[in-house]
């Protein structure tokens, strides 16, 4: 579980106080500049020296945890990333194996089921700089996920990612959501930052609304309404009821 207490990066977010629970996928949602990439470097352990509060990883503050248990525990994708030089798609999850032994046997597995769902097999081979943006990050979501999948890392708990949608097309959006649900369900604690508020409501099991560093709104999908909507992101909409799902859909 990851506990927040009072938490706050000057100028950026806070206070928050808040848990995101073990095998929930918990989504952040909000304007830009509303303080979800400041909460998730919180989450992370990567706050500058600023931050105040507490922040706690199955019990214990983060400050708590060497650099070395911090990449065990936890795993982070930053909203933009510093890819290294003249590598490979496939050396790029090397790196991301690096904390866990290396590339053995399992992880070969791990990437090989990631490969499927993320279109990755054509992308092992090349030089990351021949890649499109897309590209990229589908690679960068993997090395992510690699580095907390339960199957060859037992002591991870927390994944932890901003904006990973930012520039997939709109299948690799799902299948990356499909992937996070299935790591919560897997026993990880799973927290993102997106853009769609729809697909929010429709894959989060916990939605967290920020607005000017606050909390807005925090609980399951429901908590997110029209007047919630126009409130935090000035957009009047009306909801449509569609199989289940609630839509959401901007008035002309």
């Amino acid at each position: 579980m990851l506990e927040f207490e009072n938490f706050i990066q000057a100028r950026r977010v806070g206070p928050v106080s808040g848990e995101c629970a073990a095998g929930r996928l918990t989504l952040l949602i909000g304007p830009n500049g509303s303080g979800k990439s400041s909460l998730l470097a919180g989450a992370a352990g990567l706050s500058d020296s600023d931050g105040k509060g507490r922040v706690r990883l199955a019990g214990k503050d983060l400050s708590g945890y060497s650099l070395h248990e911090l990449a065990r525990h936890r795993a982070m994708l930053a909203q933009q990333a510093v890819l290294p030089h003249g590598l490979r798609g496939y050396e790029l999850l090397a790196l991301a194996a690096e904390p866990l032994g290396g590339v053995s046997e399992a992880a070969c597995r791990v990437m090989a089921e990631l490969a499927g769902p993320l279109g990755l097999n054509s992308l092992y081979n090349r030089q990351l700089d021949t890649l499109s943006g897309g590209e990229q990050q589908r690679l960068l979501i993997a090395g992510t996920l690699l580095q907390v999948d339960p199957a060859i890392n037992p002591d991870a708990r927390l994944l932890l990612l901003d904006e990973p949608l930012a520039g997939l097309d709109w299948h690799h959006q799902l299948a990356t959501l499909r992937l996070l649900r299935g790591y919560a369900q897997r026993g990880l604690a799973v927290v993102a930052s997106i853009h769609d508020i729809n697909l929010a409501c429709q894959y989060a099991d916990d939605v967290w609304c920020l607005h000017k560093g606050k909390l807005a709104a925090f609980g399951g999908p429901e908590v997110i309404t029209p007047q919630l909507i126009a409130e935090v992101f000035e957009v009047k909409v009306r909801v449509l009821e569609q199989d289940g799902h609630r839509i959401m859909l901007p008035e002309e």
